[in-house]
């Protein structure tokens, strides 16, 4: 089991202004969009709705649960309009039914204390809360719905998913009011919040997957037999991955209270390169195994570059299985 202890390093603090969340802007960043709003996010197997184009459905014939009204745009069938809306506030709106959304996803961003992490960075939680807004902006634009759990053994939030524009808003402000404290227990957290996707869909996972891999496993293997497609965003920092420390220093646990090692890193860093590279490997074969989609994330890279490779690569995999 892999376990993050983070340097202590008193003469070089982290600046405050990283523990505040940033705004809504800040959390959908414009430049990002530019670069992937005009890619989709996919689904790459059976999902629960009406064949719009995009997603393969398992839903034969009509619908059956009312959900909710949309404006009407162009293209909109005349006969889906609500005329009893319009006379009442002249003004055209589509009934939308529970199984005419294309796609549910869930977001799930991983809040346990190891995500608080970021020295040359900003956090990974903060990394990972950007990513998520930009997904949830996307995919709402592609008219899917989207929810979004955090997961935290004492203050876990879950929002389920909706279709509709205004719904960003809630996911931003939760995303906004998340603090990574506390141990982790991914596993049974992921367990519960696939108990509460009703419908096959994207399961996005944001996470360092500290912990024990088995558990992950098991958890994963029970999204997957749920029929969900998994996608695992596995988001670190740069010194996770170099270990890249060359004095004497004490490290410091942050899911663990007053847990903490002295060490000298040059002397044990060939030893440490050697085990994140097996954990990165065998995290990757997991995910991979299950059917997944397995993307490494440095917060060191740019958000934008590495979302549109992931956007692209997996349109360009399902194409080829579709052919």
């Amino acid at each position: 089991m892999f376990r993050l202890f983070q340097r202590r390093k008193a003469e070089t603090p982290i600046p405050e202004t990283r523990s505040v969340s940033p705004g809504y802007a800040e959390l959908v960043d414009p430049q990002v969009m530019d670069q992937i709003g005009h890619l989709e996010l996919l689904s790459r197997s059976v999902v629960d709705g009406l064949l719009a184009g995009k997603h393969r459905s398992s839903t034969k014939g009509g619908c059956c649960e009312f959900a909710q009204h949309r404006q009407y745009a162009p293209g909109d069938e005349i006969r889906q309009i609500d005329w009893q809306v319009y006379a009442r506030n002249d003004r055209y709106f589509i009934r939308q039914f529970e199984e005419e959304t294309n796609l549910h996803a869930m977001l799930a961003v991983d809040a346990s204390g190891s995500m608080q992490f970021g020295l040359s960075t900003p956090s990974k939680l903060e990394f990972a809360k950007q990513a998520a807004a930009c997904l949830a902006r996307l995919l709402l634009h592609q008219r899917d719905a989207v929810g979004l759990t955090v997961l935290h053994e004492e203050r876990g939030m879950f929002i389920p998913a909706k279709q509709h524009a205004a719904h960003l808003r809630a996911i931003l402000a939760t995303l906004q009011s998340a603090r990574a404290s506390g141990a982790g227990g991914l596993g049974a957290q992921i367990q519960h919040c696939a108990a509460r996707q009703r419908r096959r869909g994207l399961f996005v996972l944001f996470s360092d997957c500290f912990g024990d891999l088995q558990e992950l496993a098991t958890a994963l293997k029970i999204v997957r037999a749920r029929g969900h497609d998994v996608v695992v965003m596995h988001v670190l920092a740069p010194e996770e991955l170099s270990f890249d420390f060359r004095r004497w220093s004490a490290f410091e646990s942050l899911e663990v209270s007053g847990q903490r090692i002295q060490l000298d890193p040059p002397a044990v860093r060939a030893q440490y390169l050697q085990r994140i590279g097996r954990f990165l490997a065998d995290l990757e074969e997991l995910v991979v195994g299950l059917g997944g989609d397995y993307v490494r994330l440095s917060t060191a890279s740019d958000l934008a570059d590495a979302l549109g490779w992931f956007l692209r690569n997996r349109s360009a995999r399902r194409g080829a299985v579709h052919r």
